[in-house]
């Protein structure tokens, strides 16, 4: 909702937007279906590549920028500090707006996060948003937007337009899950979990897929990128694993890759996916 509110306020016919290549694609279908020209910037391990994106700034209007600064959508990669720093001396350059969808930002396992855009001098430019349907469930579709404070009134003034209220019970809800302290404990044994079925889901990729996968551990998140040998074509694979029982939701042909979400797996299931792809593989390769 974050994402469609922002959008609708920053567009017009002539607005051109900058996203990842690859990206969430969601995003950029919100975007173009309200009439923007999305312009694509390649994604490599360290995020948004920002000297493509000076380069465009420095020939075409620019109006905003999409990025998901941690565990980047699809290719979990987080965007580096050296990478923040410039992004946001662009946007004062060009005077173009930022939105980070932030979305989980709340799952990291090896280290601290990097602070926010949002947290730095950035003029008003910066729109943060993030949502709670990471943390919780899928189900609850309660989402939050930092932003300055006329661009929250006019938000708030569409929100209405669309719906006068939400779901106040389970807005309700959320507020004292937060007050009590009862999310931040909720937080902290979850991350646990998620922390064991990445390394379990990493060891195993490794040792039963290892000659055909090139993988590197997020630091974070709830999923990993998989890119496959070129011997291993993604669709295919993806054609025997649906016979099995696991469909690939997000895969990329050009890259040869896939999304392996873990979060939802508990270890024996976990184990039983892979199992099910080395079959795969075996089965491709013999």
């Amino acid at each position: 909702m974050s994402i469609y509110i922002a959008a609708h306020l920053l567009i017009n016919n002539n607005t051109q937007v900058i996203a990842g290549d690859p990206g969430y694609t969601t995003a950029t279908k919100v975007f173009t279906d309200m009439g923007a020209t999305v312009i694509r910037v390649p994604v490599d391990k360290y995020g948004l590549d920002v000297d493509a994106i000076a380069q465009i700034c420095a020939h075409q209007t620019i109006h905003f920028l999409y990025v998901i600064p941690h565990h980047h959508y699809p290719t979990t990669v987080t965007l580096s500090t050296e990478r923040r720093m410039r992004l946001l001396e662009l946007a004062k350059q060009y005077d173009f707006v930022i939105i980070e969808d932030d979305y989980d930002y709340d799952y990291h396992y090896d280290s601290a996060p990097y602070l926010p855009l949002a947290s730095a001098n950035h003029e008003g430019r910066v729109i943060y948003i993030g949502s709670f349907s990471k943390i919780l469930a899928p189900s609850i579709r309660i989402g939050f937007m930092i932003a300055p404070g006329n661009f929250i009134d006019h938000a708030a003034d569409f929100r209405k337009s669309i719906d006068v209220g939400g779901d106040m019970f389970m807005q309700d809800a959320l507020a004292s899950l937060i007050q009590e302290g009862e999310l931040k404990r909720y937080l902290t044994k979850a991350k646990k979990a998620y922390h064991r079925r990445r390394d379990r889901l990493y060891d195993l990729l490794t040792k039963k897929a290892g000659p055909y996968v090139s993988l590197s551990l997020p630091g974070g998140g709830m999923a990993m990128w998989i890119q496959l040998d070129k011997k291993i074509p993604v669709r295919q694979l993806h054609e025997i694993l649906l016979r099995n029982g696991i469909k690939i939701k997000v895969l990329n042909e050009e890259l040869n890759a896939f999304r392996f979400g873990f979060a939802s797996l508990n270890r024996s299931e976990i184990e039983e996916a892979i199992d099910i792809i080395e079959m795969a593989i075996h089965k491709i390769i013999s």
